[in-house]
């Protein structure tokens, strides 16, 4: 039950309520990750989002196509943050490398279980995607206030583009 609440907190799950939260909790895969180590490489397939427990990890970018683990750091996430979201909404390879900067407990939905909630209670599936919807509405207006910011400066900005 102490997971339910916590998920019910975290924006992706907002508004999911208890019967629910007890037919997703199974489709959660649990994982931890060490300091330093790579939990998803930039250009690689993916095909799940992930939910951070505990820890901090830091969103790494490269400048060209490989997909390099030494790009330029653009976010760090926290507990309650989610990445991996973009590739079960437009099926495209990873858009960046996610490394845990601590030790990291996560909960992984992969797309296959995303499918079965939309399968078994469409109600809730459609809760889940508005959330998700909204939180990169989020991102989006944040990277957008920072590229205003640049431009008007001419200088780049190096906050973080999480509200």
């Amino acid at each position: 039950m102490e997971t339910v609440a916590f998920l019910q907190q975290q924006p992706l799950f907002g508004g999911v309520d208890d019967r629910a939260m007890g037919c997703i909790l199974p489709l959660l895969r649990e994982l931890s990750f060490v300091t330093g180590e790579v939990i998803v490489h930039e250009g690689e397939e993916g095909d799940s989002l992930f939910v951070i427990c505990s820890g901090r990890v830091e969103i790494l970018k490269s400048s060209d196509s490989a997909g390099s683990e030494t790009g330029r750091r653009i976010a760090t996430l926290g507990v309650g943050d989610v990445f991996g979201e973009m590739e079960l909404i437009d099926m495209q390879c990873r858009s960046a490398t996610v490394r845990a900067l601590e030790p990291v407990s996560a909960l992984a939905l992969s797309n296959g279980g995303l499918f079965q909630i939309y399968e078994s209670d469409l109600p809730t599936f459609a809760l889940i995607v508005l959330n998700l919807a909204r939180e990169l509405s989020r991102r989006l207006r944040r990277l957008d206030e920072l590229a205003a910011r640049t431009a008007a400066t001419g200088e780049p900005q190096t906050d973080d583009p999480r509200p």
